[in-house]
């Protein structure tokens, strides 16, 4: 390899390859990517499962990566291996947490590479596990209460509310003294939410779902609400929400189309949007980028830790995503390349 290394990398590596959009990933033998100038490569340790992992898979997800392709977006591990470049040198030997290329490969395997601006350093007090979850979900909380915020929202609203993002952000909105309605599906999210200090919670399989949030959303002013499901869930917010308010769309869980009455958005000025979180990013500067992520990290080494459900090996990682997507609230499921210690 025509680069800086620290030990002796294989030229083989074991990765789930998807040839076929909603269909399997298969285990296989492929080649060990070599980085270029700007790129590292990374010994892949611990990657999260993300509705977006299924997504993509099902073709359902927007990329520009093309087929046959290793899925997973996120990731963590070790630089083992970098191009000739002063800023990926940089990285050499470090514990960090990474995004995939946008137009490459992805973490399901034992080696990736990625471009050297998709990388962040751990802190000592971040393990590798907890590092792995500290791309997609912490930074998409941080990047939409930041949106409040600008937005001038006094009291927001999300769904999905007892997900692994969803307790982390009613868990900022704590700190932050920001009202947040959690909506959630289930009598049990509730009791988890109560018992992690949720002072709002609305139940949507409740009888009454529209009539509660309705209620509470003009109560408290709730002018933007975050949702992760579409559908039916989108229509109920935008009925619920008072005059102007906005349904930011960052997911859909549901699987289907967002549903609307066109009447709300013409004559009571309300706002339908969607929400990408690398779309977030291109927007901030390296400045403000490097300030987020510590601060992500600083709360993670605070003790803030994300729930870890179960963790499976690349044979198993497909399986891993039913496990998760059956029952978010019970933790994330990590793919674990090197294997299930």
């Amino acid at each position: 390899m025509n680069n800086s290394s620290l030990l002796n990398i294989p030229n083989k590596m074991k990765a789930l390859v998807l040839t076929e959009f909603n269909a399997k990933p298969e285990l296989t033998e492929v080649d060990t990517p070599t980085p270029t100038k700007s790129e590292v490569l990374i010994k892949i340790d611990s990657s999260p499962v993300n509705p977006s992992d299924s997504s993509f898979i099902r073709g359902m997800y927007s990329s520009k990566k093309s087929l046959p392709v290793i899925p997973g977006f996120e990731a963590s591990g070790t630089v083992v291996a970098t191009g000739n470049g002063f800023m990926s040198k940089r990285l050499l030997g470090k514990r960090v947490a990474c995004f995939a290329p946008i137009d490459g490969n992805g973490t399901w395997a034992e080696y990736m590479v990625t471009r050297n601006n998709f990388v962040i350093p751990l802190k000592k007090g971040v393990d590798l596990e907890q590092g792995s979850m500290l791309m997609v979900n912490p930074l998409s909380v941080v990047a939409m209460l930041d949106i409040a915020k600008k937005g001038k929202h006094r009291a927001i609203a999300n769904t999905a509310a007892a997900s692994a993002l969803g307790q982390m952000m009613n868990k900022l909105c704590l700190e932050k003294k920001l009202p947040i309605v959690n909506i959630v599906r289930r009598e049990e999210q509730v009791t988890l939410l109560k018992q992690q200090g949720a002072k709002y919670i609305v139940n949507s399989s409740d009888n009454d779902f529209l009539t509660k949030l309705s209620k509470i959303f003009h109560e408290l002013n709730v002018t933007i609400a975050f949702d992760a499901v579409s559908g039916d869930m989108t229509f109920n917010l935008i009925e619920a929400l008072p005059v102007s308010g906005e349904v930011m769309v960052y997911g859909g869980l549901s699987e289907q189309a967002c549903i609307t009455n066109p009447g709300k958005l013409i004559f009571e000025k309300k706002k339908l949007s969607g929400f990408w979180a690398s779309e977030w990013i291109n927007q901030q500067n390296i400045v403000n980028l490097l300030l987020t992520f510590n601060k992500i990290q600083k709360y993670i080494s605070s003790g803030n830790h994300t729930t870890i459900h179960k963790r499976v090996s690349l044979d198993n990682a497909v399986e891993g995503i039913s496990t998760y997507l059956d029952n978010m609230t019970l933790g994330k499921v990590l793919v674990k390349p090197i294997g299930v210690s």
